[in-house]
């Protein structure tokens, strides 16, 4: 993300974690993208499940849920290698989604 003052950043969504979240240091006018890719918070993101909490790594729907929204894995003291705070909330969906037969879908009009 490049904001109007020219300032690499995160995805804004981090904003909601903490004060400075999606802050990286790198600037569109002073360094280059590949500059903001060797950020460490860039690097956690791209790691996949590596950079997950051991319950995340551990658990059966890790991959439908990939660990729940960045964001929402944050902790104070703990930064983002947490489940997310809508762990429980998130299993109770897939399963649920999951017992549902395809059958049930209904189609929806052209026109609707």
């Amino acid at each position: 993300m490049v904001e109007t003052d020219g300032s690499i950043e995160h995805v804004d969504s981090l904003k909601l974690a903490y004060e400075g979240a999606a802050r990286t240091g790198p600037d569109a006018f002073r360094h280059s993208f590949d500059e903001a890719l060797a950020h460490p918070g860039v690097a956690a993101r791209q790691a996949g499940a590596a950079a997950l909490a051991d319950a995340c790594r551990a658990c059966p729907l890790l991959t439908v849920c990939g660990g729940g929204h960045y964001a929402h894995r944050y902790r104070a003291g703990h930064n983002f290698g947490n489940p997310s705070v809508y762990c429980d909330d998130l299993q109770r969906f897939i399963r649920h989604a999951a017992r549902r037969p395809v059958t049930d879908a209904k189609p929806t009009s052209a026109g609707a």
